[in-house]
């Protein structure tokens, strides 16, 4: 039985942040002061401003003052990505966490992978992770982090995409995305001459360059995976998003086909926002009707 802590999350992030970092966090209620180069302001021109970030605009400076003007400036944004962080983290920390405390070495790791994460959707993300660790210690991998660490704005879109279409099954939790079925040998393959059936995942918002982008970053598995043959009625359960959804095996020599998540993206998943796809829902039903009767 895990123990409960009478700690808040926020207690308990804030703990961490100043026994790690050697000062507690902001409140994620203050205003972001990001770090602004001088003259940021004055320049209309998007170079120059790059430039100034960069420390090369001031020629007034040696070259070595330059450098060290430019690695200062780089010092203070990480050191600001990385407070805002954790600032987020503080607002999805829950009132009680488990008795146990977040690995050290986790959170350092942690500390450096954000501390180049800039784009706010991106901080969203990983302000989550931390608050779900601080919750529950153990429950994102080291290996998790690193995969979102080469997660761009563009992968992240393609994973919301798929959460859309993801379920689940009551025999195997790991999310996964069914796309089609195939029919074994058969005198009724043979009559008809109908072996496979597949949806076109792109009608509904997920295209086959993001599911390769997706595998690339190792949040799906590299191919596409078969279930056993089907029993003749057997009872499959499928959690789709809120909705429960049961039917039974009224064909025989029947294999579904689906990608699967990796450990990483089963990770994820939850992290990110979704709505369920209804329409996706009703197309893959009707699919999979003349093998499988749905309940309801």
């Amino acid at each position: 039985m895990v123990k409960i802590n009478s700690v808040s999350g926020q207690q308990r992030l804030r703990q961490l942040a100043k026994m790690q970092l050697g000062n507690s966090v902001v409140s994620p209620t203050e205003p972001d002061t990001a770090p602004e180069p001088a003259g940021h302001g004055q320049f209309n021109d998007k170079h120059q401003q790059l430039a100034a970030r960069s420390g090369a605009q001031s020629s007034h400076l040696s070259l070595a003052e330059r450098a060290q003007r430019r690695l200062q400036m780089q010092r203070e944004r990480q050191q600001h990505n990385l407070e805002r962080v954790i600032a987020q983290a503080l607002e999805y920390c829950p009132d009680t966490v488990s008795g146990q405390e977040v690995d050290p070495d986790w959170f350092t790791q942690f500390c450096e992978l954000t501390l180049d994460i800039s784009n706010a959707s991106m901080q969203q993300l990983w302000a989550k992770i931390l608050a779900g660790e601080i919750a529950s210690p153990g429950k994102f991998a080291l290996k998790t982090l690193h995969t979102l660490k080469r997660m761009s704005m563009k992968e992240a879109l393609a994973l919301q995409q798929a959460a859309a279409l993801s379920c689940r099954t009551r025999q195997d939790p790991t999310p996964r995305i069914y796309f089609g079925y195939i029919r074994r040998p058969s005198l009724w393959h043979f009559l008809t001459g109908r072996s496979r059936a597949l949806l076109n995942l792109n009608q509904f918002g997920l295209s086959y360059p993001q599911i390769l982008s997706l595998v690339d970053i190792g949040l799906l598995h590299s191919s596409e995976i078969e279930s056993g043959e089907l029993a003749y009625g057997q009872q499959l359960h499928w959690q789709y998003q809120q909705a429960s959804l049961t039917g039974t095996v009224s064909s025989k020599n029947v294999v579904l086909q689906y990608y699967k998540y990796t450990a990483s993206g089963a990770e994820l998943l939850p992290l990110v926002t979704r709505e369920p796809h209804q329409a996706y829902l009703e197309a893959l039903k009707t699919l999979l009707r003349t093998t499988i009767r749905f309940a309801g």
